[in-house]
């Protein structure tokens, strides 16, 4: 079999609703690369948002959805939103009552707004007095969660931004103005009362950094091979030669997919990978 690259989504697809990996798609994913196989993650996190998943073993992570590169552990591409254009974007979303937050490398920055309501979509009403804090506080330790306050106080390049609002009226003017200069996001309902999408830099999506990585290691795109969840994988899902959708994934995604896959429940990216013979 000539050599193929892997490109993995991370939620949805690569990690259960608890955030962990389970041992037989950790075990496929070493074994593809033992036989001589490239893997690498493609997520819409940042770098800090996936550490905990490093020690499974990868070849590189595309991050921030595109903004954010390594290979072997050095980094081979990074695009960056502009300082002003930063302050612009906190401008319109602030007037409109949106909460987001800053996507850096290392860090994100957000208040426990967005921090707390994010966790409420997950949490019963019963659990929500005991599992709340230490939530909060596991959410901000795995993605090395920041104050608004400290980015104001020594600012980093931002990557991208990710917003959360209750209602569809407030994204008007947001839509209408940063439209213009990014991808303007809206990904599938977290719920049934709140709407979260993200702003990225025009051009910078999954399916160019798939195009980079292949062309920065001198293989072809026939040899790519793709597993997503959600519509912000559609770009990776169209280039990629052989493109795998999960079975909980969204409806209108599987559309463009080579095959469709058991649900993440159900270790699917190990039954395609096996599938695929690129493990046993």
């Amino acid at each position: 079999m000539e050599q193929k690259i892997v490109f993995l989504d991370v939620d949805g697809t690569l990690t259960l609703p608890n955030g962990e990996v389970s041992d037989n798609v950790k075990k496929s994913i070493q074994q593809v690369r033992q036989n001589g196989h490239y893997v690498f993650l493609c997520t819409g996190r940042n770098k800090a948002g996936v550490q905990s998943l490093m020690p499974i073993g990868f070849d590189g992570i595309i991050c921030s959805a595109g903004g954010y590169i390594e290979y072997n552990g050095k980094k081979i591409y990074e695009s960056c939103l502009k300082e002003e254009d930063v302050k612009e974007a906190r401008e319109v979303f602030d007037r409109n009552g949106i909460m987001y937050n800053l996507e850096t490398t290392h860090m994100t920055f957000q208040n426990d707004d967005m921090n707390e309501a994010f966790i409420k979509i997950h949490l019963k009403d019963d659990d929500m007095n005991s599992e709340l804090t230490r939530l909060l506080n596991e959410q901000k330790d795995r993605f090395n969660i920041h104050s608004i306050e400290e980015y104001e106080a020594h600012p980093l390049p931002v990557q991208k931004l990710c917003f959360m609002t209750y209602s569809e009226e407030s994204l008007k003017e947001p839509r209408t103005i940063l439209s213009k200069k990014y991808n303007f996001i809206v990904h599938e309902f977290l719920s049934t009362h709140i709407i979260n999408g993200e702003i990225i830099i025009k051009g910078t999506n999954k399916g160019n950094a798939v195009r980079f990585v292949v062309e920065h290691l001198g293989l072809s795109m026939k040899n790519t091979i793709c597993f997503g969840d959600s519509m912000n994988d559609l770009e990776m899902i169209e280039v990629c030669e052989h493109s795998v959708v999960m079975g909980n994934g969204s409806e209108v995604l599987k559309s463009f997919a080579t095959t469709v896959c058991e649900s993440v429940h159900d270790d699917g990216v190990y039954h395609e990978m096996k599938r695929l013979g690129l493990c046993s």
